[in-house]
């Protein structure tokens, strides 16, 4: 791909773009609405296979520093403009070893999202619009070096993310927005007061100006500081304090356990299309920012908070999985089933090495393809049983052979049997887990095996018991029901067996966000005193 060409913000504009071309088209032409939206993420998904085939797997690192192990990111495709230079903010963009293939998971859920939005949908023009806006937010946020830029795109997500969930669900759906907005703003304020503290805070003089990059606050996190006393009591450092921030602000968005009852209540009051996108990318960005900003901006603190962060893993993983099983909504086993998974992540991510992240990057291109496929399943069920009480639904083999079928692979992959992609995302979690500490591996275990017990309840039950008289005389899913589900079960088997291609990127991005956790922040005088 030509590098004369500023890809990172074409891939930006197109969803912008296809959502001001949608507003020409007339409200009554569903079917020209659909395929622009379809053509929209279909042109962005292009784009973004050409930026991973372009992708160089092992670039060469800059040094920031005098030091051998002073690095910055080695970001590809980097575009760099002026912003608002009153106060250093820059429109910067760039790719890495983590963002490219959630780049590429977030390309494929939305396009799955546009396919399989009903031509029916109420205020279907309205529905479009805000998908495609909610794309262009979280690859913004992927792509942005610049902190304040980083900022405003993951503020502005909310924006249509509140319209569809509040327009579009279950009767409860506006008390789970209010919840929803409610939990992430809150996190989100405290982060915007952290960025704040870092750009005041930081080392102007190493360019001579105050900067919200990302490259510059790595390199300059300023002088140590003595705790903040009160009444008495010594408290946390600023730093440290500017670290809870951000991982309040990630943890809600993740989310962690004790910050997840937003979850639950969201996912099952949010419509199946709408899920691919909500649940496939969007609670990735949590896990996402824990290791571009927490790694990078605060080696000390997430070490000096490790053994809580991994903690709150452990906690996620049982706590959700026991969950799953206490639940007879499907909906919402697989909404917390959710939880529990996304627990790994964490888990992997606050192993602090190497296989422990790398597992988690994998494990997120894997979560965002299962649940998504998951959620299809679950919303397929309910508009033919008119339920989603399990202990209702029974029998679905003899009525559904296709949807079975698809079924059993996504149940194997969700419950992370070898061959399947989230065997290779988990296995190397553990791996890194245990290399930090045997005990977390073993509780880690335990979530595996709660996931066979309730993936296993949820399939066996659905499909294998006597037909249950919800379930007399439903109709298999059709073409088109099918054409969305395959893919996701293809990738679920290619993934399992051959995952090379996603390995060999994001290893190669684990280990710089490694290096900067594992080497102590610069300072002043040796910047200046090599």
């Amino acid at each position: 791909m030509s590098h004369n060409i500023p890809w990172l913000t074409v891939v930006l504009v197109i969803p912008l773009g296809t959502a001001i071309l949608l507003q020409l088209v007339p409200r009554d032409q569903r079917a020209a609405i659909k395929g622009l939206t379809v053509l929209g993420t279909l042109a962005t998904a292009s784009i973004v296979a050409g930026l991973l085939v372009a992708f160089n797997q092992h670039p060469s690192i800059p040094a920031v520093g005098p030091r051998p192990q002073d690095q910055a990111i080695a970001f590809q495709f980097e575009e760099i403009h002026s912003w608002i230079a009153a106060i250093g903010a820059t429109y910067h963009l760039g790719l890495d070893g983590l963002s490219a293939w959630l780049l590429a998971l977030d390309a494929f859920v939305f396009l799955l999202g546009a396919v399989a939005v009903a031509a029916s949908t109420e205020r279907l023009k309205f529905y479009c619009g805000l998908l495609l806006v909610t794309q262009a937010a979280t690859i913004g946020v992927l792509l942005s070096v610049d902190m304040l830029l980083f900022y405003f795109f993951w503020e502005g997500m909310l924006v249509p993310l509140y319209f569809l969930l509040a327009n579009y669900g279950g009767r409860d759906r506006g008390r789970a927005t209010l919840k929803f907005i409610g939990y992430t703003v809150a996190g989100s304020l405290l982060m915007l007061l952290a960025i704040i503290y870092l750009y005041v805070h930081s080392q102007a003089s190493v360019v001579g100006h105050p900067s919200f990059d990302l490259q510059v606050l790595m390199l300059a996190p300023g002088p140590a500081q003595a705790p903040v006393t009160f009444l008495g009591l010594q408290l946390l450092t600023p730093i440290q304090f500017a670290f809870v921030a951000f991982a309040l602000a990630f943890a809600i968005k993740v989310p962690l356990v004790p910050f997840h009852s937003w979850l639950p209540d969201s996912y099952a009051n949010c419509p199946p299309a709408t899920l691919t996108f909500f649940a496939g990318i969007v609670s990735k960005l949590g896990a996402f920012g824990f290791i571009r900003y927490g790694l990078t901006l605060f080696p000390g603190p997430i070490h000096d908070f490790q053994w809580i962060l991994e903690g709150l893993a452990i906690l996620s993983i049982l706590y959700a999985a026991m969950l799953a099983l206490a639940q007879s909504d499907i909906k919402r086993i697989v909404a917390y089933s959710s939880i529990s998974h996304l627990g790994f992540i964490a888990l992997g991510i606050f192993a602090l090495n190497v296989n422990g992240i790398n597992g988690a990057i994998i494990q997120m291109v894997n979560h965002g393809i299962i649940i998504a496929a998951l959620f299809l399943v679950v919303g397929y069920v309910e508009a033919r049983v008119g339920t989603r009480d399990r202990r209702e639904i029974a029998g679905l083999e003899r009525r559904m052979p296709w949807l079975y079928a698809l079924f059993l692979v996504i149940t194997l992959a969700g419950l992370g049997m070898p061959g399947m992609n989230s065997f290779v995302g988990e296995f190397t979690i553990l791996l890194g887990a245990f290399q930090a500490n045997p005990l977390l591996a073993i509780l880690g275990f335990l979530g595996v095996l709660l996931a066979a017990w309730y993936m296993l309840r949820l399939h066996q039950g659905l499909m294998h018991e006597p037909l249950s008289k919800a379930a007399d005389g439903v109709r298999d899913i059709g073409a088109a029901e099918r054409l969305v589900l395959l893919p996701l079960a293809a990738l679920m088997i290619l993934i399992g067996v051959y995952p090379k291609p996603i390995g060999d990127i994001t290893r190669s991005g684990a280990q710089q966000y490694v290096t900067r956790a594992s080497v102590p922040p610069p300072s002043l005088s040796s910047l200046s005193n090599p």
